[in-house]
């Protein structure tokens, strides 16, 4: 993540594809090597979404936080 000059919220940076090497062949060993790079991108994956629900739950305190603030807030306003 990193944050647009002037912006108080965080922009998710561009994921890129991994790069695939070129596997040439069926044989046995090409089949392992992709097998290994089909494994290599999927734990990948799995780290981005680690990351991005992490994001998420971040997200969701922080909008429980400012409900919170909103409600504290109107009922002030309420009272006067």
């Amino acid at each position: 993540m990193h944050r647009i000059q002037g912006s108080p919220v965080p922009v998710p940076v561009p994921v890129r594809a991994p790069r695939t090497p070129k596997i040439r062949g069926s044989s046995p060993s090409g089949r392992a090597e992709l097998l290994g790079v089909v494994e290599g991108q999927l734990e990948e994956i799995y780290r981005d979404l680690a990351v991005q629900v992490k994001r998420m739950t971040q997200l969701e305190a922080q909008a429980s936080e400012l409900r919170a603030a909103f409600r504290q807030l109107a009922g002030r306003r309420a009272g006067n």
